[in-house]
């Protein structure tokens, strides 16, 4: 969505040979301080670049960029390099080694509006008060952003991905990791391969959710001229709405059960198979509710 293809693609060269060379080992050399500081644009663009360890980003109210942590085992240097409208944060590590050693933790101040593009491996990401476009994502750390965005793309493999507070537009995804995200109004793009998927907000603009054995929570309004998709393989659904809700529902199982507080019972979509299929509506039909599975069940709660 947001993301700069230049800086992925050499962040992604460097990853590809790390992992190579058994990418981090356990810490042993001890830590050295960093603090850089420099002036920044209010709204420019901050990309950060890390290995092992930790990024905690933080919005601040002063058009400048300040970078406190530590650096510990073969790092070589952190690379801070500041200009009008880009910002860019490297943690550099030896390019033709076996074995690396080292992490960095790091505590990174933005211009609240800035847009942010962070890239880690093992390291986890947490970042808050910033609330320009947000795009992160770790292999195997934990991924957390909390506040009110313009916009946020955030994923893990392995790791979990929380989101608290929300933006327009969502895109959040883990493979085995967990997707958990609240907040008020939002356009959302939900996806896990075998990681459970639990969204809670005021009201959907539109939703997409997809996974192959994870569960799905989803709880909100849905917003009149919206769509709003579940294709689900061996996960539950559980989808929680208002009582007087105004939408068209299509909801077919290949095998799994179909349970509506609504009131209105599913049937078999045939006599020689154990799917089952439900289609009704509630209020105008508004907003377009699509619902697939194939062996979990489906459940529409009313709160």
């Amino acid at each position: 969505m947001i993301r700069n293809r230049e800086f992925k693609h050499g962040f992604m060269a460097l990853l590809t040979g790390l992992l190579v060379m058994a990418l981090v080992a356990p810490v042993t050399a001890a830590d050295r301080e960093v603090k850089e500081s420099g002036p920044a644009a209010a709204t420019g663009t901050v990309m950060i670049e890390n290995i092992s360890g930790s990024i905690v980003v933080v919005g601040w109210d002063k058009a400048e960029i300040s970078v406190e942590g530590t650096l510990s085992g073969d790092i070589e240097e952190l690379k801070f390099k500041t200009g009008k409208k880009k910002c860019r944060i490297e943690v550099v590590y030896p390019r033709n080694k076996k074995n690396v050693k080292g992490e960095a933790n790091l505590v990174i101040n933005v211009p609240h509006a800035s847009r942010l593009e962070v890239e880690c491996i093992s390291a986890f990401i947490e970042v808050s008060d910033v609330t320009g476009l947000v795009d992160v994502s770790s292999i195997s750390g934990d991924v957390t952003v909390t506040g009110e965005c313009e916009g946020i793309e955030a994923e893990s493999i392995s790791g979990n991905v929380f989101i608290e507070g929300g933006a327009p537009e969502i895109e959040i995804s883990s493979i085995s990791g967990k997707v958990k995200a609240n907040g008020t109004a939002s356009d959302i793009e939900a996806g896990t391969v075998s990681g459970d998927i639990d969204l809670a907000f005021d009201k959907f603009l539109g939703l997409n959710v997809e996974s192959v054995a994870g569960d799905a929570t989803v709880k909100g309004d849905l917003a009149g001229d919206g769509y709003f998709s579940f294709d689900l393989h061996s996960g539950y659904l559980t989808l929680t709405v208002p009582g007087d809700v105004s939408a068209d529902f299509e909801i077919e199982t290949f095998s799994g059960e179909i349970d509506n507080d609504f009131g209105q019972k599913s049937r078999k979509t045939s006599k020689y198979a154990p799917g089952r299929e439900l289609e009704f509506t509630t209020g105008g039909g508004e907003a377009r509710v699509r619902i697939s599975t194939f062996s979990g069940d489906v459940v529409i709660r009313t709160k």
